[in-house]
């Protein structure tokens, strides 16, 4: 490549990052914000039902990634498989936290005790 050309396609790409420097960091505050919303989702979400708040922590998933799910069922058995732990120690957990229903625990999505 001549010189020219060289110098053109260079002052092309330093267009192309300063007019793009503002929508990366545009991006990066989308995402800061997505992240506090969820939080504060999350955490409004707990405080109106404690099972969920036991349900996430026990399972360590996001309460809005199983709300959110297209077959919570499914999500439930893979977090459940991968936490090792029983459905039964669920149970428990969300017992000991003053869930006793047993509807509200199939609303939940758990499946029944082994």
């Amino acid at each position: 490549m001549s010189s020219d050309v060289t110098t053109a396609v260079n002052t092309k790409l330093n267009e192309y990052s300063f007019l793009m420097a503002p929508v990366e960091q545009a991006m990066r505050e989308l995402q800061l914000h997505r992240g506090m919303l969820r939080a504060r989702a999350e955490e409004e979400i707990h405080a109106l039902s404690p099972a969920l708040a036991t349900l996430s922590e026990a399972l360590e998933i996001s309460t809005l990634d199983l709300l959110t799910a297209p077959d919570r069922s499914a999500f439930l058995a893979d977090a459940l498989h991968k936490s090792q732990l029983s459905i039964d120690t669920i149970r428990e957990r969300l017992l000991a936290c003053g869930e006793s229903d047993s509807e509200s625990l199939k609303v939940l999505g758990l499946p029944e005790a082994s």
